[in-house]
């Protein structure tokens, strides 16, 4: 089918495209004629006949049927269940082209979404690909008059049954294996997901198994020492957190810094080394309780813990001047239920830590029309053969 041909462009139809780049998402991109073609599993930069399986007005969505001149970035996946299990979308890729892609996902979100031109390079700063992610939910289905362990399967609620996954670190592929046994064997309850979580003292599992305790694990990052549960949010990456925490943090000082979704306090500690006064806000009573905690047990005596929605508690916050700092790491779905009331409190400097560059973009604007200025962006690949990338962007009060 030729360019011309693309009005006429239907479900079912079979094409030759070539592939441009990477989407936010982990599709590949091909064009015919003015036509975005979004194709799993397919790499920049090759050659592929597809089929098309959605046709939209200004898009279509097609899979693969034959790979006719492949990619350089092509490689074979690692894992025997990728294409099948939800949880990776790019083992298909070397690592090189991956981080170059979620570069481009994160200047191409600030300048679509945002509409800032951002000309310094953005550098990604990348993890080991493989076993690096310490924490996971672990699904459990029955599928007939077998029992399933493991993720979901890709655009699936159903379970795809893993012995063994390629990123997570020995430890959770270890208890994995134990995981299995007790369920296979009819020994333990079977709930429709596990949390599970590895730290410097063993590894916890919530709900807790025979084997398996649900205990608090420590985790040592820097000077500082954590403690957190499978059931609160702690950044399942531990390679890069070190690194990260001084890119969000930064160096200055001051009077007052407040960190909006603290979590356990993996930024409130480092801040409150570097100001007279630090403040944390988390909604979830329980990580507030690891917050507190964890304070005492670092000997941090200039930080509190507040529970409560982060927009809630700024709205009723009246400081006698303005903070030196506001950080926050939002969930995926961003901060735009806070922004206004950040922008209120006129900070001296923002930091804003993101797990999603489109809703990053969508609220720096709102921040650089109120005044301040974007001065630094800086990725950080949590999650090597995903699509998901970590971006710090740092602002000034103009």
């Amino acid at each position: 089918m030729s360019s011309g041909d693309q009005k006429s462009l239907q479900a079912g139809d079979i094409i030759e495209v070539e592939t441009e780049r990477l989407a936010f998402g982990g599709e590949a991109v091909a064009r015919l004629g003015g036509l975005a073609v979004f194709i799993p599993f397919a790499a920049p930069g090759e050659r592929v006949r597809v089929r098309v399986t959605q046709r939209k007005k200004s898009f279509a969505r097609a899979v693969i049927e034959e790979i006719l001149r492949p990619s350089a970035e092509r490689r074979a996946p690692l894992c025997p269940h990728f294409g099948e299990c939800g949880g990776c979308h790019l083992q298909h890729i070397s690592y090189e082209a991956q981080i170059e892609a979620k570069s481009d996902f994160i200047r191409d979100s600030l300048a679509r979404i945002g509409h800032i031109e951002w000309s310094e390079k953005i550098e990604i700063r990348r993890s080991e690909e493989y076993g690096y992610r310490s924490r996971a939910q672990i699904k459990v289905e029955k599928q007939g008059d077998e029992l399933q362990a493991g993720f979901n399967r890709r655009s699936s609620h159903s379970v795809c049954d893993i012995e063994s996954c390629p990123v997570l670190t020995d430890e959770l592929n270890s208890s994995l294996t134990i995981l299995r046994s007790k369920l296979k064997s009819g020994d333990a309850p079977r709930p429709a997901e596990f949390e599970i979580a590895a730290g410097d003292t063993g590894v916890s599992i919530s709900p807790s198994l025979a084997g398996l305790p649900c205990i608090a694990l420590e985790q040592k990052i820097g000077d500082y020492t954590y403690r957190f549960s499978p059931s609160v949010f702690f950044q399942g990456n531990s390679m890069l957190i070190e690194e990260m925490i001084a890119e969000s943090v930064g160096e200055e000082r001051g009077a007052l810094a407040i960190d909006l979704f603290a979590g356990v306090g993996l930024f409130t500690l480092p801040m409150a080394q570097l100001y007279d006064r630090v403040i944390g806000i988390e909604s979830e009573r329980q990580a507030v309780k690891f917050g507190e905690k964890n304070s005492v047990h670092n000997q941090i005596h200039n930080a509190e813990f507040h529970c409560a929605a982060a927009q809630r508690w700024l709205r009723n916050f009246a400081p006698t001047e303005a903070p030196d700092l506001v950080l926050l790491d939002p969930p995926r779905g961003g901060a735009a239920e806070t922004i206004e009331e950040i922008i209120r409190l006129k900070p001296s400097r923002i930091s804003y830590v993101s797990c999603d560059p489109a809703t990053l973009a969508r609220d720096l604007r709102k921040l650089l029309d109120a005044g301040f200025e974007l001065k630094r962006v800086k990725g950080f690949d949590l999650f090597p053969q995903t699509y998901h990338v970590e971006t710090i962007a740092r602002l000034a009060r103009g």
